[in-house]
């Protein structure tokens, strides 16, 4: 399983302009319904805000997975954002956010939600991973990049 497989350049923004975290969830929400992931935006935003109230899915690093699933879709979709800024995550290392991988996951399919969910912890392991996305100035040219660095990665 590869990222670049639900990442599609349409769901790639550099630069976002978002305040705090609520900013960021309602953003992916209404990425994820204007894309045709989910019809329902307001249901996925719940979702999302859900699974921030069990725990932070800033993880540290400058990272932040948010993720939910959904009844709508039958396949996974990342969404990514580098922030123009960083914003309070409430991370586990108490550090701001500014890049976000937006996971939305079928609920049909409970075994992708673990798989993907490590696939994102892995990849954001690998320096290239993250110098990647820090250095983009294009959608379409991150996208090859990630698929470069996921190639020579062996974890599947």
């Amino acid at each position: 399983m590869k990222i670049t497989d639900h990442l599609k350049k349409e769901n790639i923004f550099l630069n976002a302009i978002l305040e705090n975290k609520p900013d960021v969830l309602k953003y992916i929400s209404n990425i994820c319904a204007q894309n045709g992931i989910i019809n329902d935006s307001e249901r996925l935003y719940d979702g999302l805000v859900q699974r921030e109230q069990t725990m932070s899915t800033g993880v540290g690093g400058g990272l932040g997975f948010p993720h939910a699933t959904s009844k709508e879709t039958q396949h996974a979709s990342v969404i990514l954002l580098r922030l123009a800024k960083p914003i309070d995550f409430e991370s586990l290392d108490h550090q701001p956010v500014d890049i976000i991988l937006g996971l939305i996951l079928p609920e049909s399919d409970p075994g992708i939600h673990v798989r993907m969910l490590a696939r994102v912890s892995r990849l954001c392991q690998n320096p290239d991973f993250l110098s990647a996305i820090k250095q983009a100035d294009d959608a379409d040219l991150l996208i090859e990049q990630i698929k470069k660095i996921e190639n020579k990665t062996s974890c599947h």
